[in-house]
């Protein structure tokens, strides 16, 4: 079976169980995809990789965002905004990732390999 076949495959079970099946159609999962990297849907990747990719997507927006309006603030230094859109992206990707893992475990998911 495909790589694209099992993804189909696996955004209809997420279907099936109640999970939402775009989880891994933001951006960074597509242009990561384009690039070669078969990244499996977020329930089914690892703890770590979950957050790291989280991470990432939090932080380009969340960081932007922040840096735009930090120029209204007086004393705002680009390490204090760097350091602050560190911070909260941290948060929050560890914080999806749990949750996650949580929806995985009380909908107790099928293995990626049985997909």
């Amino acid at each position: 079976m495909s790589y694209q076949e099992k993804l189909a495959r696996a955004d209809e079970y997420l279907q099936t169980v109640g999970l939402s099946c775009k989880t891994d159609k933001t951006y960074l999962y597509r242009f990561l995809r384009r690039r070669g990297f078969e990244l499996k849907p977020m329930y089914w990747e690892s703890f770590y990789k979950n957050v790291a990719l989280k991470f990432v997507e939090f932080f380009v927006i969340y960081f932007s965002i922040v840096y735009l309006f930090s120029f209204a603030g007086v004393g705002s230094t680009l390490g204090a905004t760097l350091i602050n859109a560190l911070m909260v992206s941290s948060i929050f990707a560890i914080i999806m990732s749990v949750h996650h893992r949580y929806s995985v475990k009380k909908h107790k998911l099928i293995d990626w390999e049985k997909i």
